[in-house]
């Protein structure tokens, strides 16, 4: 999915784990999170770690979010689902302005009664769980990608049958 030249935005980059993993495959990675502690977390780890090809930064994601570089991919892993649909919607479109291809894991509809009890229990006692609603009631990920008309060019499996992962151009 990535290659030595890329250059790689992630979204939501938490405690920059992606970036961090595969630092060592792409030419740079920029992680975005709105988190200080987890971004002062990740800036310690890479300087532990000696990566310099990846910079972190505490910025918020919302409609005012613009990075100021283009990037080959944006990343995102379970970050749509904790935000108002109208906002993950405006930030899947505006990605697609500063980057070529998105790579998202996102949840996708549970197939069975269980996944959805377990779906449930995990997101229930967040203080995201009504935006998490919202998504679910607008077709998860694949409704979100519909809504921003963008081609999914495709869609992985992963360990856990209700996450998913979305290849997606413009």
């Amino acid at each position: 999915m990535l290659d030595p030249e890329d250059r790689v935005i992630d979204l939501g980059c938490g405690s920059g784990d992606f970036l961090i993993r595969a630092h060592s495959k792409i030419e740079s990675g920029f992680g975005v999170d709105g988190s200080k502690q987890l971004i002062k977390y990740a800036q310690n780890r890479t300087k532990d770690l000696n990566i310099t090809n990846l910079t972190f930064e505490h910025r918020m994601i919302d409609q005012d979010f613009k990075p100021k570089a283009h990037f080959t991919h944006a990343t995102a892993c379970l970050f749509f689902h904790v935000l108002p649909q109208e906002l993950a919607v405006q930030i899947l479109k505006f990605s697609t302005t500063y980057c070529a291809r998105l790579i998202i894991c996102a949840f996708a509809p549970p197939e069975n009664k269980k996944q959805q009890l377990l779906m449930w229990l995990d997101q229930r006692f967040t203080s995201h769980y009504r935006h998490y609603r919202e998504y679910c009631q607008n077709g998860y990920m694949e409704g979100l990608i519909k809504k921003c008309q963008l081609h999914i060019d495709d869609i992985a499996d992963t360990f856990d049958p209700t996450l998913k992962i979305y290849t997606l151009s413009h």
